[in-house]
């Protein structure tokens, strides 16, 4: 019992100290793309292909980035022109990310739970409404709009036309943590004591059981060779009291 165990707080030491910087670093499969500058979209690898629409505002500010050409490289060799198609193909797993407006994937990432979005926004710009210079409508709509944000109208339009809640609010929250290393990853090392607390008192119960047949043949013996000891007292003590009423009977003769 005792080495059983001295092997688990052996192993347990060395296997938690030794890879627990390991573990945490590499087993992240669920971990999203934080943001643009993400190490996987500026040194890519082969095994991981993003897009975005050809010939988009997306695909022109991309080619404009100086700092964004080794993307833009990347990305440029798996364009689509359709955004349903990269949003299936996405799904599948055909393709592990789509840049694409945050308005449009986040309208998508409410209907299906299967799908992430990253919470950084890089290169934001506005809507605009196109109007003839000088139109007395102008003022007029920009006070309405400024109106819609400050009363909390645009939030409202949000939800109920791109944040829907009908699928989302059943989806489980996908929290971008680290990973833990926790009781399963070390179950082996607790089935190992396990194995050797059962192993000793196995051997514990074989050794009492044992102990036990070794006493009751040791007072078997003890028991025995006082017996021998009490005949052999008494088988003398009769031999002496025969020797001597056949000396005294021998004396009475002569």
């Amino acid at each position: 019992m005792s080495m059983f165990w001295s092997g688990f707080t052996m192993i347990i030491a060395t296997s938690y100290t030794a890879n627990l910087a390991a573990f945490l670093v590499l087993d992240r499969p669920e971990q999203i793309i934080s943001e643009i500058n993400d190490p996987r979209l500026r040194n890519p690898n082969e095994n991981f292909s993003f897009a975005t629409i050809q010939g988009s505002d997306v695909d022109l500010y991309f080619r404009r980035q100086g700092d964004l050409s080794n993307v833009y490289r990347k990305m440029s060799t798996k364009s689509y022109s359709k955004i349903e198609q990269a949003i299936k193909d996405i799904k599948i797993g055909k393709l592990q990310a789509f840049i694409w407006e945050s308005s449009r994937l986040q309208y998508e990432v409410s209907k299906d739970c299967n799908l992430v979005i990253s919470p950084q926004i890089f290169g934001m710009s506005g809507y605009g409404i196109a109007m003839k210079r000088g139109n007395l409508w102008l003022p007029l709509i920009s006070k309405a709009i400024l109106n819609f944000h400050e009363t909390g109208i645009m939030e409202k339009i949000d939800k109920e036309w791109i944040n829907v809640k009908n699928v989302s609010s059943n989806c489980k929250v996908k929290e971008n943590q680290r990973a833990t290393l926790g009781v399963s990853n070390m179950l082996s090392v607790f089935i190992l004591i396990f194995a050797g607390i059962l192993v000793g008192y196995g051997m514990l119960s074989i050794e009492i059981i044992w102990k036990k047949y070794q006493n009751k043949k040791k007072r078997r013996y003890a028991l025995a060779q006082s017996y021998f000891e009490r005949w052999r007292i008494n088988t003398l003590r009769n031999r002496k009291v025969r020797e001597a009423t056949n000396e005294n009977e021998y004396s009475m003769r002569i």
